[in-house]
């Protein structure tokens, strides 16, 4: 292994840094003359046809290596089968499938007709289905047997889909196999469709990829981002994640049904790096295992599994690792995560930050760069990124809370959102991008998370970010993990209230509650420790993994009214 970074000085990348130097590695006039499929398969094709991309391993035993070229001759084959199919250039394909190598090759075939790409998470049901679908007038999906009749009922009020797609993979749950008449036999219709296929010659700013994205109020809206989004992820990919064409093996267990699939398959395959999936969902076990059989290099995750392995690290004894540099992105990590990472690992694991939005990860710590336990790093080079007042826009002092916010003409920004102008133009101040997101800048320019502008607890004129009390009470011993949230109070306000999930062998004592509270007191501060514990068997989530502390919001004022 070379020892060497991509990104070898921050400070001096970022005054040299210009996206055409990114443009220059494509074969094409980016953004002029552009098409994502070609930037990411059929270059490599050419040029290093037998390199694996893909390494498959499903949940019952299956494995399947994909180099370049079977990619490049499936996707041709799915390009002309959506031909056939009459998808025309710019209308939305959909797929609602797990990690399997089709999904994979849907994508890239998708980009190659012209059409746009959009991703269904598999634990959506048939309303966000069909409200996704309906939302942009789709035209096809892409499903499996075993999804069917999920998609039979969401496409009962989705008009606008003429085609449906089935790969044969698990059975229906109505016991009939899953396929219905109509369907489009996937592996059949692979076989008829045409080897060879001209990839639609696409500009940068033509339509590529539409994911759904929930905010805070209403319902979910389209984010559109154009063939030019590619270089902005391969950015993230060469200096955040260190790729190492010919050399890594790169596990990211993001879902094509999230927007961070593409960025993490699609930025990797821009420079070429094999990539590894695993069809199956979290368990730490199956994870130790899969460490243990495949040389994978650069693991890239969510703070949910990273804390599960946590508390279950006894499966990682005797894996044989080659890991040398770990992610995670989805909500900030907490110092005792890192630094257990560093011992259990053997990495440390480096946290990013980014919105389907903002179409990747703009915010990152480095290799290179000292890590500061708990912070989200700084910005990508090419990335202007500070934290503002939401009101008016004005970037804000070192310590001084307020939104963090982008702005510039980046390649994976954003196009707006999906026939929503309106609320598109209400995401600007002072034409900076306002992300939602509550932070702080250090001294040293490193950002610091504070949470969710709605998830702000005031409490007897203090503002307390969850993050930090989450922190500290994710480093007692008896937490598995915990979610804090306020709680009204007659003489504070709120107060902080503690939702715990006890770690192993941990027992939910008086003994315990005060145990916890001390700590936090103690450790972070006097006016942010929670008063009042409550200890649950599991901590709702979003189908991202990420903590719901609306619904504990709502639970609590419930409890005290």
């Amino acid at each position: 292994m070379m020892s060497t970074h991509n990104l070898a000085d921050y400070e001096r990348e970022r005054e040299s840094f210009s996206w055409g130097d990114i443009y220059a590695e494509a074969d094409w006039d980016a953004p002029g003359r552009m098409n994502i499929a070609h930037e990411v398969c059929d270059r490599h094709a050419e040029a290093t046809p037998e390199r694996t991309a893909l390494r498959y391993a499903g949940t019952n035993g299956e494995r399947e290596d994909v180099t370049f070229a079977d990619l490049a001759e499936r996707s041709n084959r799915f390009a002309n089968l959506l031909e056939g199919e009459g998808i025309e250039r710019g209308d939305r394909v959909f797929t609602f499938m797990p990690r399997v190598p089709a999904h994979f090759v849907s994508l890239i075939g998708t980009l190659k007709r012209g059409a746009t790409f959009g991703g269904v998470n598999e634990r959506f049901g048939p309303d966000g289905i069909s409200y996704r679908l309906a939302d942009c007038d789709a035209k096809a999906i892409l499903t499996t047997t075993g999804n069917r009749d999920v998609v039979e009922r969401a496409l009962a009020d989705v008009p606008s889909v003429e085609t449906v797609i089935v790969v044969d993979h698990g059975n229906g749950d109505d016991g009939t196999g899953g396929r219905r008449d109509g369907d489009v036999a996937y592996d059949e219709a692979m076989a008829a469709a045409g080897a060879e296929y001209e990839t639609a010659e696409t500009s940068g700013e033509d339509d590529a990829l539409l994911y759904y994205t929930s905010g805070t109020t209403g319902l979910a809206k389209g984010v559109l981002h154009k063939h030019r989004w590619v270089a902005g992820v391969a950015a993230t990919q060469r200096f955040a994640v260190d790729l190492r064409p010919g050399e890594d093996l790169y596990w990211s267990s993001g879902d094509l049904g999230w927007l961070v699939g593409p960025i993490n398959t699609l930025g990797a395959w821009f420079w070429g790096t094999s990539q590894f999936t695993y069809e199956g969902e979290f368990e730490p076990e199956a994870w130790a295992d899969l460490l243990d059989e495949f040389p994978v290099t650069v693991l890239f995750s969510v703070p949910t599994a990273y804390r599960m392995l946590r508390e279950h690290e006894s499966v990682l004894e005797g894996v044989d690792s080659d890991l040398r540099h770990a992610l995670s992105i989805g909500e900030p990590l907490s110092a005792g995560v890192v630094e257990w990472g560093e011992e259990a690992l053997g990495v440390t694991i480096l946290d990013t930050y980014g919105q389907t939005e903002t179409g990747n990860m703009i915010i990152s710590n480095y290799p290179t760069m000292e890590v500061r336990p708990g912070s989200m790093g700084k910005p990508l080079p090419g990335i202007e990124a500070t934290v503002v007042d939401p009101e008016t826009g004005e970037p804000l002092e070192p310590g001084e809370t307020g939104e963090i916010a982008q702005r510039g003409d980046y390649p994976c920004f954003f196009a707006g959102y999906w026939d929503q102008p309106e609320q598109t133009a209400d995401c600007f101040v002072n034409d900076w991008y306002l992300s939602g997101d509550l932070g702080h800048l250090d001294a040293d320019g490193y950002f610091w998370f504070e949470g969710r502008a709605d998830d702000v607890i005031l409490s007897a004129g203090y503002r307390i970010g969850p993050f930090e009390v989450e922190s500290s009470l994710g480093e007692h011993p008896a937490v598995a993990e915990g979610a804090v949230v306020p709680k009204p109070d007659d003489q504070r306000g709120n107060i902080v209230k503690a939702y715990v999930v006890l770690s192993e062998g941990a027992e939910a004592t008086e003994e315990t509650t005060e145990d916890i509270k001390r700590h936090v007191r103690e450790e972070l501060a006097a006016h942010e420790y929670p008063r009042e514990i409550e200890f649950v068997s599991e901590l709702p989530k979003t189908i991202t993994g990420k903590i719901r502390r609306t619904e504990l919001r709502d639970r609590t004022e419930s409890a005290a009214d």
